[in-house]
């Protein structure tokens, strides 16, 4: 019969307990290397395009799927590798002056002057990189002579996040404009645009000549095999260890996306030593959905309740959230139907066509309408799918045995 191990003592809980904080991110982008899962392929992606002149890149796919870390970690195995890097974020009062003069205000450039006087002495100065941008508004002409000015001395790699959030069409139009001058005149400065967008079209649709300089590098939801590394990793650099039914109940939960896998994972981490246990199993997971309702996102639950008022478009709701789905998140009303009996759902096709519509009516509409021919469905924002099942299992309306 195995011995069971001891329990913690109080200096190895606290020692575990400030691992296990730092090494899952819930509520931030992950932005160490030593932090961070799967994704090779995006990262040699990206990469390979910062390796050849006049390339440059888009990140684009849903929220939540990782993008803001993967620009944070290759960032900084870029200029572990030698070549300049800055990032900076786009928001919604941002134009093309103010997001340029961001991300040159994270450079700085050098330069000597002379003093006056017999001595004749140099001085070097140290400049913010965007004073090269001049007082007034920005043209594409003077980023690309900036970019030239800091690029003199090295390659440099510039992340600009969230670029859906710039809803000037003008200053989408520009940055068009730039990132074409500098593949055109070989300038070894790399721009990688990163946001929301189910395609590249999405993001950059102003002139269509530019994206024979964009590689598009996009970012689906993680598989199961990504994101039982996050687990695992983030359980063994807190020095515990993970039982494999754990880990899948978590990948299952996570429906391939990295925030949850970092909640879930922490939460029942933080279960088990709660116990004074290294050893993190399939209780601590069922502890940690319990909490991970409780610490959601205002706007998560929010989505939620305001959607889940009845118990009918409850069972619907949770359908939705079980239903097989495309690559960009999208289901059919018939995949919906063929779930809403299982949640203990009672409705003919034209009734759940109805509650259908009626989840995506409105601004804050829980479901978004749209894929193939516009007649399937999707999360408009997805992290609000896993918070449904999550509700079902608290509520006992599913089991484990019904997630996809």
């Amino acid at each position: 019969m195995p011995t069971q191990a001891r329990p913690l003592d109080e200096a190895e809980l606290l020692h575990r307990t400030a691992l296990l904080a730092q090494a899952f991110r819930p509520a931030a982008p992950v932005d160490r290397r030593g932090l961070f899962s799967g994704r090779g392929e995006q990262i040699g992606e990206l990469f390979s395009v910062a390796a050849q002149a006049g390339q440059h890149a888009v990140v684009y796919g849903e929220r939540g799927v990782g993008k803001t870390s993967l620009a944070a970690v290759v960032a900084e195995l870029l200029a572990g590798s030698k070549i300049l890097t800055a990032r900076t974020n786009c928001d919604a009062s941002d134009d093309f002056t103010t997001v340029w003069r961001k991300a040159l205000g994270e450079l700085v450039v050098h330069s000597t002057a002379q003093t006056v006087g017999f001595a004749g002495e140099t001085t070097r100065e140290i400049r913010p990189a965007s004073l090269l941008l001049g007082t007034g508004p920005v043209a594409p002409h003077d980023v690309v002579r900036a970019l030239e000015t800091v690029t003199h001395g090295g390659e440099l790699a510039l992340f600009v996040d969230e670029f859906d959030r710039l809803r000037d069409a003008e200053a989408r139009t520009l940055f068009a404009d730039v990132v074409k001058t500098l593949s055109d005149r070989l300038v070894r400065a790399t721009v990688v645009l990163v946001g929301v967008a189910d395609s590249v079209g999405d993001l950059i649709r102003e002139h269509r000549s530019v994206e024979r300089a964009l590689v598009q590098v996009r970012m689906p939801r993680m598989s199961r095999a990504e994101l039982a590394e996050i687990a695992t990793r983030g359980i063994a650099a807190a020095q515990m260890t993970i039982r494999p039914a754990a880990v899948d109940r978590v990948t299952a939960l996570s429906q391939g996306l990295p925030h949850y896998t970092h909640l879930l994972t922490q939460l029942a981490g933080q279960a088990a030593l709660a116990e004074r246990r290294a050893d993190v199993d399939v209780p601590d997971v069922e502890a940690a959905v319990e909490r991970a309702i409780e610490r959601a996102a205002h706007s998560v639950s929010e989505a939620y309740y305001r959607a889940a008022g009845e118990i009918r478009r409850r069972h619907v709701l949770l359908a939705c959230a079980l239903a097989d789905e495309d690559e960009f998140g999208f289901f059919s009303p018939a995949q919906v139907e063929a779930r809403v009996s299982r949640v203990g759902g009672r409705l003919d096709a034209e009734a759940l066509a109805g509650e259908l519509d009626a989840l995506a009516a409105g601004d804050e509409a829980v479901l978004q309408r749209g894929g193939p021919g516009g007649g399937r469905y999707r999360f408009a924002n997805p992290l609000v799918q896993p918070y449904v099942v999550m509700r079902g299992l608290a509520d006992g309306v599913v089991k484990t045995r019904d997630l996809r």
